[in-house]
């Protein structure tokens, strides 16, 4: 260790750890704390390599996660260990510049002043790296986010993508063992968000430590998550592979999320299902008991007179809201048995829907699916 290294901090060489981190154990988190009203009790662990996303309603809970993984916030009981090493178990605490952390944040936070090398070489340099492999450290980085052209230039100088890209290399360039990416591609243009989430996925398959990425972005988490964990009100509510998460949803945020009409029911022998707000349903796929019940958006077709023909399910509902979206419409509706309908804008000129217009919903029996809850 040199002079100017942070007291505990490993010191980096060059290029070292450049292909991924050999001989880690990964994540292992209980994470208990309150925060104003809300108790947080949230686990995650990871294996190396692996990325989780972390998904749920504002104020769940998620950024506090972050923040006690880093070391800004201690626990109140669990632990955080990483690679083997305890960085918090609720009695000791290593401080967050102990800890073989790195922070991409929604604003990349770049020092306007310096050119793009030099942003990425401040992290090897301020863990006491000397100034020539700081250097080559960063000019690897910024070549493994395809920015190796831009090295030389200064952040106003630089697209919004392509200063994610510089905040992401200097992430990297202290070997973390665990990356927290909090919202890193919020502040995208929808173009640029698409690019830099490409280049973003490339990048974290090549590192071998974990990746904890909160996202309110569906996309995001379904594209780059091995596995996602659903935190609201403090707890996990569900956890899985993406796979599995849209497969089956297990509480009504995150059936938002999948895109899914999600219901808490009682489903009986012949295949009728009964939801907690007295709605019924008919499935040509019965589950007895408690079960979910789920209805794809685009399995809705909506008629101004009740429908005839072969539609099993139908029911007088009311418009709350429409919104477009590319060439087609996303339609709330209200009533027994709540509803979001994927119509195209053909339809939606031809019924002439509004707000407050009252429509008959159909759907197929083939269409409602069940599962346990």
């Amino acid at each position: 260790m040199t002079a100017g290294t942070p007291p505990g901090a490993a010191r980096l060489d060059g290029l070292d750890g450049l292909d991924g981190l050999d001989g880690l154990d990964g994540l292992d988190a209980r994470i208990r704390l309150s925060r104003g009203v809300t108790e947080i009790d949230v686990a995650l662990t990871a294996g190396p390599g692996e990325v989780i996303g972390v998904l749920g309603p504002n104020g769940g809970g998620k950024t506090s996660t972050v923040l006690a993984l880093a070391g800004v916030l201690p626990l109140a009981s669990g632990h955080v260990r990483v690679d083997g090493a305890v960085w918090d178990d609720g009695r000791r605490r290593l401080p967050p510049d102990r800890r073989r952390v790195g922070l991409m944040l929604a604003d990349s936070l770049l020092f306007p002043h310096l050119r793009a090398v030099d942003n990425v070489a401040f992290g090897p340099r301020s863990r006491g790296v000397d100034r020539a492999g700081a250097r080559r450290r960063a000019l690897a980085e910024l070549d493994r986010v395809g920015l190796a052209d831009r090295a030389q230039a200064r952040p106003r100088e630089l697209s919004s993508g392509q200063q994610a890209r510089v905040a992401l290399a200097r992430a990297l360039a202290t070997d973390p063992a665990l990356l927290l990416l909090d919202e890193p591609l919020a502040a995208l243009d929808p173009d640029t968000r698409a690019r830099t989430r490409s280049d973003l996925a490339t990048r974290l398959a090549a590192y071998g430590g974990v990746t904890v990425l909160v996202t309110h972005d569906p996309l995001d988490a379904l594209t780059l998550a091995d596995r996602l964990v659903f935190v609201e009100d403090g707890q996990v509510t569900q956890t899985g592979t993406p796979a599995q998460v849209l497969g089956e949803p297990r509480s009504a945020y995150v059936g938002t999320v999948v895109g899914l009409n999600l219901y808490a029911a009682r489903g009986d022998a012949h295949g009728h299902v009964t939801t907690e707000t007295g709605g019924v349903l008919v499935t040509t796929d019965p589950t007895e008991g408690a079960v979910w019940a789920t209805i794809p958006p685009g399995a809705v077709s909506l008629h101004r007179h009740e429908p005839e023909g072969s539609p099993r399910n139908a029911w007088a509902l009311r418009i709350r809201s429409v919104t477009m979206q590319g060439q087609s419409a996303r339609v709330g509706l209200e009533g027994v048995v709540p509803l979001t309908a994927e119509v195209t804008l053909e339809s939606v000129t031809a019924l002439g829907l509004q707000v407050g217009q009252d429509v008959w919903a159909a759907v197929k029996a083939t269409e409602v699916r069940t599962y346990p809850r």
